[in-house]
């Protein structure tokens, strides 16, 4: 005799096909934007199907779809966006010599997103940690834009290089700003914490973008020994620093800055308070899910999306629930958000 599974066993079953019914409609939607929240999301849910879906978004018509799906797979462990990437990042945009006037300025911008994405693309493609591809970086760091040749940068440093690291680490005190975010944006990529006092010391640089970068970099190496300089950033002016701070905090694994995240619960930028709930969540306590059930309940689809995502890290059963009820939402980002943090539980 063959017994159905339990009624508990069968729920689980219908919301785990539900969820993937939202990310296969994610994956085929007319905006690449969400195309690519997809892909990036796939990177944290380990079975076939993601792998499966993860494989076909590499034909993908949005490049940069095509270059999160393979970073999401070489961190998988598969390798099969190494070619992708290579011919991505040999692409270069050619200037018309006779451009002048807005054609000029349209031919800028064009090379300017291309360097983007060819930087993108050689930064991946350190990830590989393929000694065969160590020539292909020596040469791009003799690239006429300066983003494919950091990315190259980063690449040999991901495959080892230490002294590439130590270039940026000279310019996060240039006077420049863009020079600055380019070289903490660089190191954040690398993840090497040898030079976490450097990159610490720019939170408390004039430029929010900075701050905030900086403290994704210490947050990509773990850097809970700088757990008590970030704190004081949950308060910071700017908004995007405040939320980049929590969201640090609890990647940081700072279990003693609760209460301070808990503080930060109570800040009028909504935000902020998903992102605090979402670190408190993460450091093991699901005191912040009241905060993100009213943000699903808010009518602003940038705090119902990041509330979905935030589910994932909240260690209670009610999150389950409360996440099955988002897979109804009537934004497919904010599905996309809820049906990731059920795959991922």
């Amino acid at each position: 005799m063959v017994f159905a599974g339990s009624p508990k066993t069968n729920t689980k079953k219908s919301i785990q096909s539900k969820a993937w019914s939202v990310v296969r409609e994610s994956l085929t939607s007319n905006d690449s934007a969400v195309r690519e929240q997809a892909v990036q999301a796939l990177e944290y849910v380990n079975n076939e199907q993601a792998t499966n879906a993860l494989l076909s978004s590499l034909k993908d018509e949005s490049e940069y779809v095509q270059i999160w799906a393979a970073r999401s797979l070489i961190r998988k462990g598969n390798p099969a966006g190494k070619q992708t990437l290579l011919t991505l990042m040999k692409s270069s945009a050619e200037s018309p010599k006779e451009a002048s006037g807005p054609l000029a300025a349209l031919v800028k911008m064009k090379s300017l997103a291309r360097g983007r994405l060819r930087g993108e693309a050689i930064k991946t493609l350190g990830l590989f940690n393929d000694p065969s591809l160590i020539p292909v970086f020596k040469d791009a760091k003799r690239d006429n834009d300066g983003r494919v040749r950091d990315g190259a940068a980063v690449a040999l440093a991901l495959m080892g290089d230490k002294s590439e690291a130590v270039v940026f680490v000279s310019a996060l005190k240039d006077q420049d700003r863009g020079v600055r975010l380019a070289a903490i944006e660089a190191l954040e990529a690398m993840k090497d914490d040898r030079f976490v006092q450097p990159m610490q010391n720019l939170l408390s640089d004039p430029e929010a973008d900075i701050r905030a970068a900086a403290l994704r970099a210490l947050a990509g190496v773990k850097a809970k020994e700088s757990s008590s300089s970030v704190t004081p950033l949950l308060t910071d002016e700017n908004g995007l620093v405040r939320e980049t701070a929590a969201w640090a905090l609890g990647e940081m694994g700072a279990v003693d800055k609760i209460p301070n995240l808990k503080a930060s619960l109570a800040d009028p930028n909504s935000l902020v308070r998903i992102a605090a709930a979402g670190a408190i969540g993460k450091l093991g306590d699901a005191y912040g899910l009241p905060i993100l059930e009213a943000a699903l309940n808010s009518n602003d689809v940038d705090s119902r999306a990041k509330a979905a995502l935030a589910l994932s890290d909240i260690p209670d059963q009610k999150m389950v629930a409360l996440a099955s009820k988002t897979l109804e939402d009537g934004n497919i980002r904010v599905r996309l958000g809820a049906a990731v943090s059920l795959l991922k539980s």
